[in-house]
């Protein structure tokens, strides 16, 4: 998925996607009274944008946003729902699949053919073994 259609996604549920200079964080989401806003930084790359971007809108569609006195385990739980949301839409396994059977097997190259970083690749790897082997 393209970076264009995430901004898409996120205009047409009514999502307001702001840049800020954040310290803590690369992106996150708040939600007021059902309406959510995503605020990413504003130095991130492009492929780094296109990643946190998917994520942060996994938490608006997968469980929502949570507090830091929630408790980790709930932290942890809406954390995985956000990034497989993101992984799922930004490299879907059929895709993933074609592109090995086309010869890309490198993260490397696999990680150019879908705009998203090495890093992100290894968690879609990590993400799809856990699928299967579940």
């Amino acid at each position: 998925m393209e970076k264009n259609n995430l901004y898409n996604i996120a205009e047409q549920q009514g999502i307001s996607v702001s840049f800020f200079p954040l310290k803590e964080s690369r992106g996150l989401v708040l939600e007021d009274d059902g309406k959510f806003y995503i605020a990413l930084h504003d130095g991130c790359s492009e492929n780094d944008e296109k990643i946190i971007l998917a994520h942060e809108l996994g938490h608006c569609f997968s469980g929502g946003a949570y507090s830091l006195e929630d408790g980790s385990l709930i932290r942890v739980k809406l954390e995985k729902k956000a990034e497989s949301w993101a992984i799922e839409r930004l490299v879907p396994l059929f895709e993933l699949k074609r592109a090995i059977k086309q010869g890309d097997e490198a993260i490397s190259a696999l990680a150019d053919r879908f705009g998203v970083t090495e890093d992100f690749m290894q968690k879609v790897y990590k993400h799809y073994l856990e699928k299967v082997s579940a």
